[in-house]
């Protein structure tokens, strides 16, 4: 049995650490895999003899999986705990490319890399981030720059690796190799020691209260209940993190276009495979660097962290444009490295804004809903901009789509004040009392449904 500490607050340190350390190995080899499947994107096509849009579907049907089940992967946490799931996640994952070395149809690599793979994968994502979470506080967002600058270093790494692996192996032993790389997840899940925090007793105290009032009501009711606690439904109630995740919906669907046509791109414009698929190490270099960067540089408390978060969009919503009018190697090169600087200014207040608008006993259930609005964005993101490539016979209107999703994003956040001045609480002071009044308003409020849907029934 998972020896747990039980400690009265965040530690900020300590064995938060070792955390981090296998937090930036699950996003080093097996989120940045997602990323940088791309590199397939371009032999898939050729193999199948499929158009881009129906071929798009393959990485984006694992990317949304990866993300889109993660409340799933939360849930399963609550019933077991956060290292169990995450190595049981890392077998699922290699089994699923396992399987995939057998396909004869696209459609079986829908289902074995897209659905059985990217479900693997998300049931190390969203609970890396989760345990994170609950080891810091005050260096949240400089621990989670330091984890998540794993990305960029797996994506530095994996797209010429897989380009090589297909190369000497084809893409059916390359696919073998990397179903090896996944199952190293069971090493980093083992490292992600669980955490009792005091804020936990007062969520198992609400726990207690609201199973004794479960004895007084049917088991239908009793039973909507539970799955409303289970997944956090709860949250969806909270308008700052509602808007938050509209935001992070229409980003995910620029970057998503992004990560599945580049390398298919440059390849049209006459650049060598093996190069073109290092402009994806290029932007991963850049974004590595630039994370714990602006992690730390976030902490420091000059500029709240929503604008500082919004500063990462426009500028990444610029290099979008810029990309259709690099039209050589180096112009690409250059237009890469903005990119992956931009995208490290945002990307480490990801899970530190979801903390702050859902709290630190209910991160899991937070970072579940979020990844599911970045799943969704994943689905439609790539097939979107390659049907616009079969209609159009260039991948310009592509990016240029990318762009426009980047900028609506940056504007959805200014909705936010907006949204929270009602409670009189301002976005400048991350004071972090607004997550515990959402826990009592929104669990109030749940309550009163679920008497009213009793009385009716």
């Amino acid at each position: 049995m998972a020896r747990v500490q039980v400690l009265e607050k965040a530690p900020d340190g300590g064995w938060g650490w070792v955390v981090v350390a296998g937090t930036f190995f699950i996003h080093a080899v097996m989120l940045a895999a997602s990323i940088s499947f791309g590199v397939f994107y371009a032999e898939f096509r050729e193999v199948f003899q499929e158009g881009a849009g129906v071929t798009s579907f393959i990485s984006s049907i694992l990317v949304a999986t990866l993300l889109v089940c993660s409340p799933l992967a939360g849930a399963l946490s609550n019933l077991t705990s956060c290292r169990a799931v995450i190595i049981a996640g890392s077998v699922i994952s290699a089994v699923g490319l396992i399987v995939s070395f057998f396909a004869q149809e696209m459609i079986h690599l829908f289902f074995s890399v897209g659905f059985l793979t990217g479900f693997g994968m998300s049931l190390m994502y969203s609970l890396s981030l989760a345990t994170l979470g609950r080891y810091f506080d005050k260096r949240h967002a400089t621990a989670n720059g330091i984890a998540i600058c794993g990305t960029g270093v797996g994506q530095f790494a994996l797209p010429p690796l897989f380009q090589f692996l297909i190369d000497e192996f084809g893409w059916r032993g390359a696919l073998l190799i990397v179903a090896g790389l996944q199952l190293n997840g069971c090493v980093c899940g083992a490292l992600l020691r669980p955490i009792h925090l005091k804020e936990d007793r007062r969520e198992e105290q609400a726990n207690r209260e609201t199973q004794n009032s479960n004895q007084k009501q049917t088991k239908g009711v009793v039973l909507v209940r539970q799955v409303v606690e289970t997944f956090d439904v709860s949250l969806l109630k909270h308008r700052p993190f509602l808007l938050y995740d509209m935001s992070l919906l229409w980003t995910i669907l620029g970057m998503s276009i992004i990560y599945v046509h580049l390398v298919a791109y440059a390849q049209e414009l006459g650049v060598e495979k093996t190069q073109a698929s290092f402009l994806l190490s290029i932007m991963g270099a850049s974004d590595a660097v630039s994370r714990p960067i602006n992690g730390w540089l976030s902490d420091r408390g000059k500029i709240s962290k929503i604008y500082y978060y919004a500063i990462g969009l426009v500028g990444l919503t610029m290099a979008n444009v810029a990309i259709p009018f690099a039209t050589t190697y180096v112009g690409l090169v250059v237009c890469m490295v903005f990119y992956g600087l931009f995208s490290g200014v945002f990307h480490p207040l990801i899970a530190v804004l979801v903390r702050k608008y859902s709290g630190v006993s209910r991160i899991s259930g937070g970072l579940g809903w979020n990844f599911v609005c970045q799943g969704v964005a994943f689905l439609l993101g790539p097939p979107l901009a390659g049907w616009l490539y079969d209609a159009t016979g260039n991948y310009d209107m592509s990016f240029y789509v990318a762009a426009i999703f980047t900028f609506l994003s940056a504007l959805v956040l200014l909705l936010i004040p907006c949204s929270t001045s009602s409670t009189s609480k301002t976005l400048g002071s991350d004071s972090g009392e607004l997550p515990d009044q959402l826990q009592t308003v929104d669990k109030a409020v749940v309550l009163k449904d679920v008497k009213r849907v009793g009385e009716v029934a």
